[in-house]
């Protein structure tokens, strides 16, 4: 039986779309010669049609690695291919590049494919692959469950009739500008113009138009002002920088190595970079001028609200949002499913704060097959609150929860609701030929982070032949700190250990001030830190170990005695940018300490209470300094840190200070130093 002609079908869904604006999901499903036939034809319709595909036989073809790179564009069609499996975070990029009155499509093999052979993108550690590909018949039920969204074709059978959607009505442009991209411009030029000095934040959801407010901006200002722009990538701001030709662009990194003046800072999508540079980037430009988005997944969300901008409201912040949407239309019914479905758009979660009876009857409990249908609602709950709770969420990371074999999730309950989670990743116990192979740095296992870390990194021969849990994540609920629910999650993880005759219970994560007492506290000692600055978080990592082996206890104790030994060296080589909160808090971790000799403490005098230079007698500051600030009550000066400790160049700490010299700073200091010996 010859296949059915779409292409009329094609003709008269396009027309319904551009009359309504809406957009539609569109999924082609059948054999690949057949999907091929129909993307052929798609691009008939629609000669800038985006194809993301890994297939070798498309060149025109966008890999799913580079996705990214799209983001900031849109075009009528965009195309996901899932013969090669199905990746959650490019279809989510495609939703987003798809503008009002087009189509998203997705080719898919023929079958059940909530059901079908599993995929690339569900293969765990080890390369196991999930019992069942859960996420994926998630998708596809609530894309059955809405036939207003979504539409399947096959070979042999295709709707009677495109469905008739609500109409919708675009966002009024005038000048290329939407009246509140046109307001925020106004009220931005005014406060550069005023030189008053501070940040301003523009965000809004994806669509809103954001990068190009922005570029508009700089190209307005760029004849008064010195005007730099940078972002996580030159790519991430290309709508910005195609407004302001000529516009000069720096990547974060190089603007804190070299501090190029500029009278104004744009950062394009801020989320995106790191917090540590974002705080440093504050600091070193007065005026800065920051757009990015609240939802969705590109950047840190709303992690980044939460964390960054309450830090800035306290010095000072002008807050501007867009809501209209400018690349579709508002009540476009393909993006709201795709924020209710990918759980882009999560609102902080109102939990009440529990009472004394309601915390005596909080359970903690292992959620079986995640997965499962019957597990979804709790599921949503569980992403919900790792959102909230400051960690980066992708669609990808719903599909781990629901599939990886190896990962284990305990929740604590008030009643029905989940108030604290701990995700819990069972690693280790390889073989000692692979062990050997990772200590020489040959091989890194998927899956196996910490044992890969403590053994190739930190040096420990054999202990990824150990098996333990690794804490991937943990989270309690903002009105429910304090009242030891992450200490009991964490109790609940070494029971499991110990019941299932595992080695121990460890973590690696980005260090925080904030946080690193916690693990201090729960008895998790600190075994390594890593050299290089993660790349999404823009933190050092740290490892922090809870054995339940005795086998373990002298390699953890060498670690720890090097750690003490050689921090003073890391703290003025890949440390030396650690932000002065953190050099406290990983002091107090290591429970550092150390003995002057008598010669060191007369140099420590003699800067503090003489006329001897900072150089001369820097070894034997630092060690003083450490050695009090790692029991110091009080939270120390931050010059402290960045020059007794860490001997920042003099150059970048006269920068921030704004004021005043090299000798008045050092006289500054002198008299910190001073203090600490009287108060210590």
């Amino acid at each position: 039986m010859p296949a059915i002609d779409i292409g009329p079908w094609v003709t008269s869904l396009l027309a319904q779309l551009q009359q309504s604006r809406q957009r539609q999901l569109l999924q082609l499903q059948g054999p690949a010669e057949w999907c091929n036939g129909q993307l052929d034809l798609l691009a008939q319709f629609d000669t800038g049609l985006l194809l993301l595909s890994n297939r070798d036989d498309r060149p025109a073809a966008i890999p799913f690695s580079k996705a990214e790179s799209c983001l900031g564009s849109e075009t009528r069609i965009v195309v996901v291919d899932l013969f090669d499996g199905f990746n959650a975070d490019v279809l989510c990029i495609a939703g987003g590049l798809v503008r009002a009155g087009g189509i998203l499509g997705l080719l898919s093999p023929p079958g059940d494919i909530g059901l079908a052979a599993l995929d690339r993108y569900a293969c765990w550690q080890d390369g196991r692959h999930s019992p069942r590909a859960f996420f994926v018949e998630y998708f596809f039920r609530a894309l059955v469950a809405d036939a207003r969204v979504g539409l399947r074709l096959t070979p042999d059978s295709l709707p009677a009739e495109p469905p008739m959607l609500p109409q919708l009505q675009e966002t009024p442009i005038s000048d290329g500008l939407t009246a509140e991209q046109a307001e925020a411009l106004r009220n931005i030029e005014s406060w550069a113009r005023s030189r008053q000095g501070g940040c301003v934040l523009l965000s809004a959801e994806r669509g809103r138009g954001k990068s190009t407010c922005l570029g508009m901006l700089a190209a307005s200002l760029q004849r008064r002002f010195r005007v730099l722009v940078s972002a996580n990538s030159r790519q991430t701001a290309a709508a910005l920088l195609r407004r302001a030709p000529g516009i000069e662009f720096v990547a974060p990194d190089v603007l804190l190595q070299e501090c190029p003046e500029a009278d104004l800072l744009l950062l394009d999508e801020a989320a995106m970079i790191p917090l540590p540079m974002l705080r440093q980037l504050t600091r070193l430009y007065p005026n800065l001028v920051m757009a990015t988005t609240s939802g969705g997944y590109e950047g840190t969300g709303q992690g980044f609200l939460l964390r960054f901008v309450a830090d800035l409201e306290k010095r000072g912040l002008m807050r501007l949002r867009l809501e209209r949407p400018v690349r579709w239309c508002d009540g476009d019914l393909l993006e709201a499913w795709l924020g209710r479905t990918l759980l882009l758009q999560q609102e902080e979660q109102a939990i009440e704060a529990m009472t004394p009876a309601q915390r005596e009857a909080c359970r903690v409990m292992q959620l079986e097959q995640p997965g499962a249908p019957e597990s979804w609602p709790l599921l949503r709950q569980v992403y919900a609150l790792l959102n909230t709770a400051h960690y980066r969420t992708r669609p990808s990371d719903l599909r781990m929860l629901m599939e990886n074999p190896d990962l284990r999730i305990f929740a604590a309950f008030n009643e029905q609701r989940v108030v604290g989670v701990v995700l819990l990743n069972l690693e280790g116990g390889l073989e000692a030929s692979l062990c050997r192979e990772i200590f020489l740095g040959r091989r890194r296992p998927q899956g196996h982070l910490l044992a890969q870390m403590l053994t190739a990194q930190a040096g420990l021969k054999d202990f990824a032949a150990y098996r333990g849990l690794r804490v991937q994540r943990i989270a309690v609920a903002a009105s429910c700190r304090r009242q030891g629910l992450g200490t009991e999650l964490l109790e609940a993880a070494f029971e499991y250990a110990r019941e299932n005759a595992l080695d121990y219970v460890g973590a690696s994560f980005a260090l925080e001030a904030e946080t690193a007492g916690f693990w201090r506290q729960a008895g998790y000692r600190l075994v390594h830190i890593s050299y290089a600055r993660g790349k999404s978080s823009g933190d050092h990592s740290i490892a922090v170990l809870r054995p339940l082996s005795s086998a373990l206890e002298p390699g953890i104790e060498q670690l720890r005695q090097r750690i003490r030994r050689q921090l003073p060296i890391w703290m003025i080589q890949f440390l030396q940018f650690m932000e002065a909160g953190q050099v406290v808090a990983l002091l107090r971790l290591c429970a550092y300490r150390c003995q002057l000799s008598e010669l060191e403490q007369r140099e420590v005098e003699a800067f503090a209470r003489g006329n001897k230079g900072f150089e001369l007698c820097f070894a034997s500051l630092q060690k003083f300094v450490m050695h009090k600030l790692a029991a110091a009550p009080a939270p120390p000066d931050q010059l402290l840190i960045e020059k007794g400790v860490q001997n920042r160049p003099w150059k970048l700490l006269l920068r921030e200070a704004g004021a005043g010299g090299r000798k008045q700073l050092q006289q500054r200091l002198r008299r910190l130093v001073d203090d600490l010996d009287k108060d210590c």
